[in-house]
């Protein structure tokens, strides 16, 4: 039997991993379908690792191949860096066999890496015995790698448990660390820093719009809000739809319930900012030092309280105080540059109020939350007071 009817708390057990961006971004590997068949990311690495070629790099991704190796090959003696000859689409086979086509082959005067890439780590058909002689015909060093975008020990058999495993991400993620920091390289090759980025964003930061942990995430929310059942629905692209119009639904009434309650809380919080608030503060620095309260501002600012105070009373001479909630303190804190003192996003609690004072271009968390507002503060409760006083007093 299908699953009809939302459970209550399944948006906001959602929102977290439907939060994220749908935006891809600009990549060239997504624009030219590059990197869906070996061959093609074959091409990028041969690229890569070949000194002279037009990415200026030198040797230096060749140093990180060889660094990855050593480190995946535990207790194997180390590969030597050295100069490499690279080359792609190499018959291994000998003794006049059937052949078979390695796709990188990195030969040095003392050793020689055949290198079998696929998606997964999987010899896929090739002979690991077979790479293995080819490396070590010539009395030098061989050995056998995969490159893969997956690693999966199940699937490493027929003597392929015995290859060292390289991934694109980690080898992706290496080479941006090393020339992340380097800005000479950054402005001389533009071009080609562009394109490390991209292939680390294509190999580290996920495949398509999600990657595995955020998919996870999603079906972890869905098995703690019960929804877990619409997964033995069928059709499944029937279920689908359904489950997004349903979404869909609960998702506008919850949106807009969120304004409701957002327009609450900005009115009961004007009503004791002007009152209650008002009188505390004038008491302890003198009577007229607050000359307004209003809440007329719009857009991303408009759930924010606006305290005008007399300019002689504040040796900074900036008048404007500001107690933000929801969405206005999220963007003061997060992406307003208005405000260079903010509060650190890991103890960020946008359940709470925030306190701005542009004097010294600071944010600061309160410690009375949104649901105090809504269920009424008591005309002699002193937190806003104090905070703001100890706001302006420690500045």
């Amino acid at each position: 039997m299908g699953v009809d009817v939302l459970s209550d708390d399944l948006v906001t057990g959602l929102l977290p991993v439907l939060g994220r961006s749908l935006e891809l971004g600009f990549n060239v590997f997504d624009v030219m379908h590059h990197g869906l068949h070996e061959k093609q990311i074959s091409n990028v690495f041969r690229w890569l690792l070949d000194p002279e070629q037009t990415h200026n790099l030198g040797d230096r991704f060749l140093r990180i191949f060889i660094d990855e190796w050593n480190r995946v090959s535990v207790g194997r003696a180390p590969l030597p860096h050295g100069s490499y000859l690279v080359r792609q689409e190499v018959n291994t086979s000998v003794g006049g066999a059937g052949a078979d086509i390695a796709d990188l082959v990195l030969e040095s005067e003392d050793a020689v890496i055949v290198i079998e890439n696929y998606f997964t780590s999987d010899g896929h058909g090739h002979s690991y015995s077979g790479y293995l002689a080819f490396s070590v015909r010539d009395g030098r060093r061989g050995v056998v790698a995969l490159l893969c975008r997956d690693e999966d020990v199940s699937l490493q058999t027929l003597g392929w448990e015995d290859a060292a495993v390289l991934t694109y991400g980690k080898l992706a993620e290496r080479l941006l660390e090393h020339v992340g920091g380097d800005r000479a390289y950054q402005r001389k090759n533009p071009d080609s820093y562009a394109f490390i980025e991209q292939l680390h964003r294509k190999f580290v930061r996920g495949r398509g719009r999600v990657g595995d942990q955020e998919v996870l995430n999603f079906v972890v929310a869905m098995c703690d809000s019960g929804e877990i059942g619409r997964y033995q629905e069928q059709p499944q692209e029937v279920a689908a739809e359904r489950f997004a119009d349903d979404l869909a639904v609960q998702a506008r009434e919850r949106f807009g319930e969120g304004r409701d309650l957002l327009q609450r809380a900005k009115r009961r919080l004007s009503v004791f900012s002007e009152g209650p608030l008002r009188r505390q503060l004038n008491a302890t620095w003198g009577e007229g030092f607050v000359v307004g309260v209003n809440a007329r501002l719009a857009g991303i600012y408009q759930w924010t309280v606006n305290i005008d105070v007399k300019e002689e009373s504040n040796v900074l001479g900036q008048s404007l105080l500001q107690l933000k909630f929801g969405p206005s303190a999220w963007f003061a804190n997060e992406r307003d540059p208005s405000w260079t003192r903010t509060v650190d996003s890991s103890q960020a609690d946008y359940s709470r109020l925030f306190l701005t004072w542009p004097g010294v271009k600071e944010v600061r968390q309160s410690t009375v939350s949104i649901h105090d507002v809504l269920d009424g503060l008591e005309p002699a409760d002193p937190r806003l007071h104090d905070e703001i006083s100890g706001l302006l007093s420690g500045n």
